[in-house]
């Protein structure tokens, strides 16, 4: 099969001799598959040759065969078409798999020559007198290749397995064998040197017949049909052949070859991985060929159940993977993961290991198929249903959601779920029976059980332990690095962590990896004085806080206040890294904003992403910087378990979200619904009116984000609170985007980096306008309204000296922060601590800019703003915007810190004392 792949390949570097030693080696493959029917017929014994012989012989092709379908279809979905379904259960009728037809047929006419009690020797004479015939019709047809293989390989396979039978030998073997090997040499040097030629072709097919039939009446002492080792090897050899010829290993190969010249890998790279899949389909080949020998010879063995496991693991992967896109089709998932034949790889193995460590457990081999089949069948149908109600795949966290299965049984079919009962049922019946009659007893002794639990355990420990790991390196901003041999792999195989789109993930790199992501997270360590008495005092120590805070504010509440949030994406002023320079001032009107009002810089959690994590600090005043390191997106692994979070929105009565984009990235929509959005206007949810955009950028512009903004503002004078994340400024940043760029960069990055600093700096500028306009049309407005406007992240575009080297940790203070203001259309006092602060900050300030007065939860943040106003990623920035140690802070500020963690560990993670309280939060 390499030799076919590479000759039809055109592989960089590879000399003209290595290309002729592979033409030469492919001639091998008609003198093997004559020789391989010979052998099988020679282990055919006549006396039990019947009707249901040939049945059984059809199945051990099927052995081969089906597994090898079903592995292929799991991991290269492209070769899932209707003809692949009869390759892999009627491969008989395929060219490819002309030499079953040729041993089935062979069969069944040593079963029909059985009933008709003709002699041996007569039937020997009539194959003597055909071989003739047949030798007559090569030389004349020469041309007829598949033809002539098919006669002379059923003809091999019929003598072969008379003259063992009738034990016919002749002494003059002991010349003919070698006379005709060195013949048949001969002529393969010929062909091999004149490529082409029927006529030799047709002449090695005869020799090999030849050859083949002068060793079958060589005199020797044991006979083939009662000899085990006999029965191992012509196994073996159908085996190997079956996987040899299949066009679905032959394309999966191809494929990768083209991959890997894509990459420009060596020839000798290519081999490599050859001899690697060569010798895995060389050890399943020979674990199912002594099972078979084994069963011929009436021992009891497992071996002959590793096409079943095979066949079971793969197809119920890919019903697990491919149920994901039943709503749009196997164009869909083939379009998704097409060329994604190394994740698929690793999917099936977490998949595999999952089946070892039921075995383990179970150590019965009917039992744990059908409980490892039930249980794909269930996750799979969950991950289906979940996905279609809630744009999101099944997670570990939702097995932990036993408090939500009224919930999550009304967005199932009932129907289904009755039919999984009753297929549960009906299972159990079958695989009791199959346990009791069929391959009984245990899989394994208790060492290699042992051996099977702990690897197969651990190897998914690690798999997910490693993909916890890049989710963190995701969200923290760095790169994958090969320390780790799991990382490693995964990220060659094309895998990138995206914790905040698991519908994305999923579909894209497969189920089980994406679900693996999940398995470790972890949301706070339990602080050590945490108890209900210790809640229960920091609550009553932030009620007399609020007192004396509300002692001073006038406003009573923001039921008559409008309330913005607005996250402008990717917004930071480029000026702010050293070194760099732009030709004119792209933001102006912000700036002049920032000098008239409170504003400041925004210390971010992250760099180039990590929007919805910020979105949720300004909407909660949680803080990340609280939470454990693996709890990488809390709209997706926290809130969905979490119930009576603190919101903003818990202090309106009108509540909207606007984003012009999809609703579902980072689980938004259904997140959204928890924070009690009665609207959330998405392309996926309530529909947008303004959704132009600029140039050739892909996503919709600021200007009509904000004229959706003030439509939604217009539409009543009561007051409501609104949460818009623009789009406008989002990546990639590559010039000629815009109709005309008016930037011009410099600086210590490279030239690629300038230019998207360049085009990025233009949708700032209009994003600069459309501001203006915004706040122009906000301040005539009679009724007040507040604008809490901030940047998320700064773009991930910068590359060059700047962020290299010791300048990534030098200025790594300035990679995370960005420009924010609060703007009120009507008279309002300065307010203190802005300078530097934490999107988690910004509640607090709006409440003490609109003069509000605060509940104990408020106070406590208000506390926090004034001590520690700026903390993320186990960083404290000082209002200069340098960092500042953790022991460096005043005891108040500790203090303070220590009261936080403990009410966010409370809410988030504990047992929710503080919201018992009606009073902590309002």
């Amino acid at each position: 099969m390499c030799s076919r792949l590479l000759l039809n390949v055109q592989l960089p570097k590879i000399s003209e001799g290595f290309s002729e030693l592979i033409r030469f080696s492919s001639l091998f493959r008609n003198i093997g598959i004559i020789g391989i029917t010979g052998a099988l017929g020679s282990t055919i014994e006549l006396k039990k040759v019947s009707f249901k012989g040939v049945v059984k012989l059809l199945c051990e092709v099927l052995a081969y065969t089906l597994p090898i379908t079903g592995f292929v279809f799991a991991v290269n979905v492209q070769s899932i078409q209707r003809n692949t379904f009869i390759a892999a259960f009627l491969p008989f009728l395929e060219k490819t798999y002309w030499f079953t037809a040729t041993i089935l047929a062979g069969s069944l006419l040593l079963a029909i020559l059985g009933q008709l009690k003709l002699s041996p020797r007569t039937i020997i004479l009539c194959l003597g007198g055909i071989s003739l015939a047949t030798f007559l019709f090569s030389i004349l047809y020469p041309s007829r290749n598949l033809a002539l293989m098919t006669v002379w390989g059923l003809l091999s396979f019929l003598s072969a397995s008379l003259l063992e039978n009738e034990k016919v030998q002749y002494k003059f073997s002991y010349v003919a064998t070698p006379v005709l090997a060195i013949l048949l040499i001969a002529v393969l040097i010929l062909d091999w040197k004149d490529s082409g030629n029927d006529l030799l072709d047709a002449l090695l097919i005869v020799l090999a017949f030849m050859t083949v039939t002068s060793w079958e009446l060589f005199p020797r002492a044991t006979n083939s049909l009662t000899t085990f080792k006999s029965l191992v090897v012509t196994r073996i050899f159908l085996g190997i052949s079956l996987l040899a010829l299949n066009p679905l290993v032959y394309e999966v190969l191809v494929k990768y070859t083209l991959l890997q010249i894509a990459n420009l890998t060596t020839i000798y790279s290519l081999l490599e991985f050859y001899l690697i899949t060569l010798i895995i389909g060389l050890v399943a080949v020979l674990i199912e060929s002594f099972g078979i020998a084994k069963l011929y010879s009436g021992q009891r063995t497992m071996q002959v159940t590793l096409p079943i496991a095979v066949f079971v693991i793969s197809i119920s992967y890919l019903i697990y993977d491919g149920l994901q896109f039943l709503d749009t089709g196997l164009v869909s998932l083939q379009t998704s993961q097409g060329n994604s034949l190394y994740l698929a790889l690793i999917n099936l193995f977490i998949v595999t290991l999952l089946y070892l460590f039921i075995q383990g457990i179970f150590n019965r081999f009917w039992y744990s198929n059908f409980i490892f089949i039930m249980l794909m069948m269930i996750l799979s149908y969950a991950n289906y249903a979940k996905l279609m109600a809630r744009d999101e795949p099944i997670i570990r966290p939702d097995f932990g959601m036993i408090k939500s299965l009224p919930d999550i049984a009304q967005m199932v079919n009932l129907k289904v779920v009755y039919g999984l009962i009753a297929a549960f049922v009906v299972v159990i019946i079958l695989a009791v029976v199959l346990q009791r009659f069929v391959l009984k007893g245990p899989i394994f002794r208790w060492p290699v059980r042992i051996v099977v639990l702990f690897l197969s355990g651990f190897l998914l420990f690690a798999f997910a332990q490693t993909e916890n790991k890049m989710n963190l390196i995701n969200w923290d901003d760095e790169k994958v690095t090969d320390s780790n041999p799991l990382m490693s792999v995964l990220s060659k195989a094309g895998f990138s962590a995206h914790p905040g789109a698991l519908e994305m993930s999923t579909k894209k790199y497969g189920p089980a990896i994406t679900f693996m992501s999940t398995v470790i997270i972890k949301t706070m360590d339990k602080p050590s004085d945490y108890s209900e008495a210790q809640i229960n005092k920091v609550v009553k120590k932030y009620k007399k806080v609020a007192s004396q805070i509300n002692k001073t504010r006038t406003n009573g509440s923001l039921k008559k206040q409008t309330v913005i949030y607005v996250l402008s994406e990717s917004y930071a002023d480029p000026r702010m890294l050293p070194t760099v320079k732009l030709s004119a001032n792209p933001i102006p009107y912000e700036q002049s904003l920032e000098k008239s009002n409170t504003s400041g810089l925004m210390y971010s959690p992250s760099y180039g992403g990590g929007t919805a994590n910020i979105e949720f600090e300004a909407l909660t005043g949680l803080s990340m910087n609280n939470f454990d390191p693996s709890m990488a997106t809390p709209y997706v692994f926290l809130v969905p378990k979490v119930n009576n979070l603190p919101v903003i929105t818990d202090y309106f009565k009108i509540k909207t979200a606007i984003h012009p984009y999809s609703g579902v990235t980072y689980n938004r929509k259904n997140v959204f619904k928890k924070f009690g959005f009665q609207h959330f206007y998405s392309f996926t949810g309530d529909k947008l009116t303004y959704t132009s955009k600029l140039g050739k950028s892909n996503y919709v512009s600021d200007d009509s984000a904000y004229k959706q903004l003030l439509k939604q503002i217009n539409t009543t004078n009561r007051g409501q609170f609104i949460q818009l994340s623009t789009m406008q400024n989002h990546m990639p940043y590559t010039l000629g985007t815009y109709a005309k760029n008016n930037f011009k960069a410099s600086g210590n990055l490279t030239k690629a980096s300038l230019n998207s600093v360049e085009s990025y700096v233009q949708g700032l500028n209009y994003t600069d306008q459309d501001l203006k306009m915004l706040v122009s049309k906000v301040s005539k407005m009679k009724k007040h309204v507040t604008i809490v406007w901030y940047g998320d992240h700064l773009p991930g575009l910068y590359e060059g000296g700047l962020v290299s080297g010791k300048n990534l940790t030098k200025y790594d203070n300035k990679l995370h922060q960005t420009n924010y203001f609060i703007y009120s259309n009507f008279k309002h006092k300065k307010i203190s601590n802005t300078k530097v602060v934490s999107p988690n900050m910004f509640t607090p300030m709006m409440f003490k800019q609109t003069n509000t007065k605060v509940d104990p939860y408020v106070a406590l943040l208000t506390e926090i703003n004034k001590y520690v106003p700026a903390a993320e990623r186990n960083k404290f920035m000082s209002a200069s915007g340098n960092y500042i140690e953790y022991k460096n802070l005043s005891k108040k500020a500790k203090s303070t810190l220590k009261d936080y963690k403990l009410i966010q560990y409370d809410i988030t993670a504990g047992n929710q004392y503080s919201i018992k309280n009606k009073e902590f939060v309002k």
